[in-house]
């Protein structure tokens, strides 16, 4: 069964989420990441919603979820992520987040780590450099002066997947523009602004969840070795290389995405 509600926040903004599989099977939350929406994880779901209550939703200013005019931290984010949990009557649940969704998931964990069973925290960062905000500043640029999202989905596939992939997948790479291009410029900048502020790495080390992050060997954005220096700021973690991989794992290797799932939710 899939079933699509919304909620508003307390400051305006509007969620929208949906539920997949049934209730009485363990939760599973996952999170997008930037300039994407909850489609992305349409290779997974089938898969995993027999054997998980899956809630997909749209992170803040993406997708069908709406965003309030105001500068944001990733703790809202993560706010966001326990009122969905609350509207969909789910007290715990494991969670695996791409992104800007794995750093919403490592700030879960930092903020509200009664409500996980286990983290997957996938392509993503603990500490963005200078060279990385600027990136993200020009992108934004690209946005404003091309009148929409539509004028980064090239660009965002190049760095997403490696070109051989992007060949190979023509179907795939048509479905991800369209996801990029359906975003709003502003849902985009505001989560950036949330981003640039990323300093977490000095924090990692008092989770006390279980926590895998998940690496693409190919992935420039969030490279193996940044990863790794998360996962030895976490006691007991550990990382799982996909390889061939870039930065959208649960699009590019589903199948591994799906039993790297299934493997950490049955050990925790």
């Amino acid at each position: 069964m899939n079933t699509s509600h919304t909620i508003e926040r307390p400051d305006g903004s509007v969620i929208s989420f949906a539920t997949h599989g049934e209730f009485k099977n363990p939760a599973l939350v996952l999170s997008n990441s930037l300039a994407t929406d909850r489609s992305m994880w349409q290779l997974v779901l089938p898969q995993l919603s027999k054997a998980y209550y899956v809630v997909t939703y749209d992170t803040r200013g993406h997708g069908l979820s709406q965003c309030a005019a105001n500068n944001i931290e990733l703790s809202d984010l993560a706010n966001d992520v326990v009122a969905v949990m609350d509207a969909a009557k789910i007290q715990k649940a494991f969670f695996a987040g791409i992104s800007l969704g794995g750093m919403t998931g490592l700030t879960l964990a930092l903020h509200h780590p009664d409500r996980l069973l286990g983290l997957m925290a996938c392509n993503c960062r603990g500490r963005i450099d200078a060279a990385g905000i600027e990136g993200w500043n020009q992108r934004l640029e690209v946005a404003r002066k091309g009148g929409g999202m539509h004028a980064l989905a090239e660009s965002s596939i190049a760095r997403w997947f490696a070109p051989d992939y992007i060949a190979a997948n023509p179907e795939q790479m048509k479905i991800m523009a369209q996801i990029v291009s359906k975003n709003s410029v502003d849902g985009f900048e505001t989560c950036i602004r949330a981003i640039q502020n990323v300093r977490m790495m000095d924090e990692l080390h008092t989770i006390k969840i279980p926590v895998l992050f998940v690496a693409g060997a190919q992935d420039m954005g969030a490279p193996p070795a940044e990863l790794q220096m998360m996962a030895d700021q976490v006691k007991g973690s550990k990382v799982a290389v996909l390889d061939p991989c870039g930065h959208i794992s649960a699009m590019q290797r589903p199948d591994e995405f799906v039993k790297l799932v299934q493997d950490f939710a049955r050990m925790h």
